[in-house]
């Protein structure tokens, strides 16, 4: 583990966050890493479009007529917005099928202004809300389309969640039997793997999408494409991803998962990165998401001014007043870092 962000308050280092990040291409070589490239995480939300390529590989997507719109918020972890319930519950009527069918469970919308008007309307939450909602849907669509149970479709038992790792282990020459798996928060498999294969999962992505001849061309283009095209419905209004994406506009793909983990598939170059901070607090992950893409030169000066307000945000207080900042303190050429003290004045 290496520093990787400060929280300052007056200029004093209170807080400390230590994490990894691992940048590689697709043929598995490493160009940067900080900490233990070995070190197993699991992908939570950042496995999502690597999960949405058997949905497209298989022709069920094409059978059931996704739209790019679509195939995005199987990428997605929404917020919970109209329209992410609206087209979720639009691929539901597409196969047939409706809100008891999805497996996610039920939580509150985490976009604030939807949050708002569901209390004052007095409703409850429904599993259209559920930010991995789009994902299920798109489980549920595989599941239906190969002629497999849809009453266990989110089951590590289900062909179909056979069918999803053995992609993931393609993606990361790795062999499907040996991943071990956990219970994601909306009760989906989830992978535990090193952080040099998650971001060549990535990188091999972006990969297909750029390489004509490859049997996932086809699949990797549509998710690469969908994801860039439709960034609302990756994320939503006021969101990272959303705003990563729409500012880079097609260079690449962003997704955040649960934990602090964010992944990164770059398309000159056909790079991927993998980054986690080790508490799991996202706060700290945004600035290091934004300072590694600066250290690479992905983002022009343009697209870093328009991220700032995400690179060094700023601590308030109840009066309002700003009396810290989150700042990242790495750089990718440096294997050891600067060593960082509680306490200390940072200049």
């Amino acid at each position: 583990m290496e520093p990787l962000a400060i929280v300052t308050r007056d200029g004093y280092i209170e807080s400390i966050h230590y994490g990894y990040i691992c940048v590689v291409n697709s043929s598995s070589h490493v160009l940067y890493n900080l900490g233990d490239l070995n070190t197993k995480i699991f992908l939570r939300s950042s496995a999502k479009p690597i999960q949405a390529i058997p949905l497209i590989q298989s022709g069920a997507a094409h059978e059931f007529n996704f739209s790019n719109k679509e195939i995005a918020i199987a990428c997605a972890s929404h917020s919970g917005q109209k329209i992410h319930q609206e087209t979720v519950e639009g691929i539901l009527n597409k196969l047939d099928l409706n809100e008891s069918n999805l497996h996610c469970g039920i939580m509150t919308p985490y976009n604030d202004d939807e949050n708002k008007k569901l209390i004052s309307s007095g409703k409850s939450p429904s599993v259209f809300h559920c930010s991995c909602s789009g994902k299920h849907s798109a489980m549920l669509a595989l599941a239906k389309f190969r002629g497999f149970s849809i009453d266990d479709y989110e089951s590590i038992k289900n062909p179909i969640q056979q069918e999803i790792i053995k992609t993931v282990a393609a993606f990361t020459d790795e062999d499907p039997n040996s991943i071990p798996t956990g219970i994601d928060g909306c009760g989906a498999p989830i992978y535990l793997m090193s952080m040099n294969k998650i971001a060549l999962s990535y990188a091999r992505l972006v990969m297909h999408s750029q390489t004509e001849e490859s049997p996932y061309y086809h699949a990797c283009k549509t998710v690469f494409d969908s994801m860039t095209q439709f960034p609302d419905m990756v994320a939503g209004d006021n969101e990272f991803c959303t705003e990563l994406m729409k500012i880079t506009k097609n260079k690449l793909i962003g997704k955040v998962g649960s934990e602090a983990v964010y992944c990164i598939g770059i398309k000159e170059g056909s790079l991927g990165i993998c980054i986690k901070i080790a508490d799991g607090n996202e706060r700290a992950i945004y600035p290091v998401v934004i300072h590694t893409l600066k250290e690479l030169g992905i983002l022009s000066n343009h697209e870093f001014n328009s991220l700032k307000h995400w690179y060094n945000p700023v601590l308030k207080n109840n009066l309002n007043e700003v009396v810290g900042k989150i700042l990242p303190t790495f750089s990718l050429n440096l294997k050891t870092q600067k060593p960082l003290s509680l306490g200390a004045k940072y200049q």
